[in-house]
């Protein structure tokens, strides 16, 4: 197994390495108003828990969970950009593409070719510094990093969008317009989204809010016999950054075709799975209450604290075998709680501490209980900041959850050693980094 993660991450890297190094130089003279660059992201590693293939410590009914040593996967992304930029080299047309890939620990995924997470063109100082784009893009995402949970993601595996950004408001912050649109499948069924957002109203010299606005349509699926959906989102967020600090306190919620599938991904919550009717869109909601906070002195200390509840209301009750209504109402509740403490012994070498509990009851597997997980990684580094990138991670993790969870948490084709476990250790070496 740790000769196929091998050659999982040699193919990785030389997929994004190759292309980096023969293309990646700025053509920016000034007499040259083109300019071609390249960016991009990597994480991988090699891993193991309890002797066997590394696995995910997780929460059943969940995808999002606190990532230090705990992600057994490699990922990547490379993109390449072009901009026309006048005689003031103010760039004036944009034009981006993004290849993206997720292989898991053990899989064969390396065997195929990336798929396209981004196309798009820019128009920029359209209007009031406003810029007009077109194509599939990632769009103005926002996410706790210890979760990796995106809890705005509107357009990320879209189809298609159009949208207006960074209309500037005088002294009143800046507004966005953007129109989505996604398909499921072959069988021509589409939802669209109206995205409307007002950024960076100022509050005091160091904290703003933020509004978001969104209406949703989710359109007939004659193949699954679903009928048409609409849907809204609403919420605020409030920022606050001075020094060494950075505070995100936020409130969303969602209602019908608005509710998605997860933080991954902008597309509407599937009703039936499995053709069990999970949701009903005409009454399901969703709401986030999300507390995420930064400090970092880039000499001594960084800290990372996360607070994230988030309650769903499937709209229906529990159906038996032969679809008949058991129960009126299920819901789901999640919530967690963690901080990751890095301490620098210099520039090139901190001490990271990771520790977070994840609490999950779900009325509609009858499932309740919680997971603990802690990680220690000396990591290496090329400079302060807890961003900083990119970052050399050996790991231990430590998790154990509920009685409840026996059987579900660490579960994996690869490695059944937890299948009768409440506990597990986890031990690798990853590296992350992005350009």
């Amino acid at each position: 197994m740790m000769k196929k993660n091998t050659k999982n991450i040699k193919s990785l890297i030389r997929l994004f390495f190759i292309c980096s190094l023969s293309y990646n130089k700025v053509h920016s003279q000034a007499i040259n108003p083109h300019e071609f660059s390249i960016n991009g992201y990597i994480r991988t590693g090699i891993g193991g828990t309890d002797g066997g293939q590394m696995v995910n410590f997780v929460t059943p009914e969940n995808l999002h969970k606190f990532r230090l040593g705990n992600e057994a996967n490699h990922y990547g992304e490379l993109q390449f950009n072009y901009r026309y930029r006048n005689k003031d080299s103010v760039n004036l047309y944009e034009v981006t593409y993004m290849m993206a890939k997720y292989i898991p620990f053990g899989s064969d995924g390396y065997k195929q070719f990336p798929e396209t997470a981004q196309l798009y063109g820019k128009i920029n100082k359209v209007v009031k510094n406003a810029n007009i784009w077109l194509g599939k893009r990632y769009y103005d995402r926002r996410n706790v990093e210890l979760l990796d949970y995106f809890w705005i993601n509107s357009a990320q595996n879209s189809q298609i969008g159009l949208g207006l950004e960074n209309y500037q408001i005088k002294n009143a912050g800046n507004l966005n317009l953007a129109l989505i649109r996604f398909k499921y499948g072959n069988n021509n069924s589409h939802s669209y989204a109206a995205d409307l957002r007002y950024l960076d109203v100022p509050v005091s010299q160091f904290s703003k809010l933020n509004f978001l606005g969104q209406y949703s349509i989710e359109t007939e699926n004659k193949l699954m016999n679903t009928q048409k959906h609409n849907g809204y989102a609403l919420g605020t967020w409030y920022t606050y950054s001075k020094k060494n600090i950075t505070h995100t306190s936020t409130i969303l919620f969602r209602k019908g075709s608005s509710i998605t599938e997860n933080g991954y991904t902008g597309k509407t919550i599937r009703e039936y799975r499995d053709s069990k009717r999970i949701y009903d869109l005409d009454k399901a909601s969703s709401l986030d209450i999300i507390n995420n906070f930064v400090y970092d002195d880039k000499r001594r200390h960084a800290i990372q604290a996360s607070l994230t509840y988030q309650y769903r209301n499937f709209g229906t009750g529990d159906l038996d075998q032969n679809e008949i209504m058991m129960t009126d109402k299920a819901s789901k509740n999640w919530m967690s709680v963690g901080f990751r403490y890095m301490y620098y012994i210099n520039k090139y070498f901190n001490l990271a501490l990771e520790a977070g509990n994840d609490y999950m009851k779900s009325d509609r597997s009858g499932l309740e209980g919680s997971l603990q997980k802690v990680t220690f990684s000396p990591q290496i580094t090329l400079n302060y900041g807890y961003y900083s990138r990119p970052v050399f991670r050996p790991f231990i993790t430590y998790a154990h959850w509920s009685e409840s969870f026996k059987g579900i948490t660490g579960e994996s084709l690869l490695n059944n050693r937890l299948i009768r476990k409440t506990q597990g250790v986890s031990i690798g070496l990853q590296l992350e980094m992005w350009w």
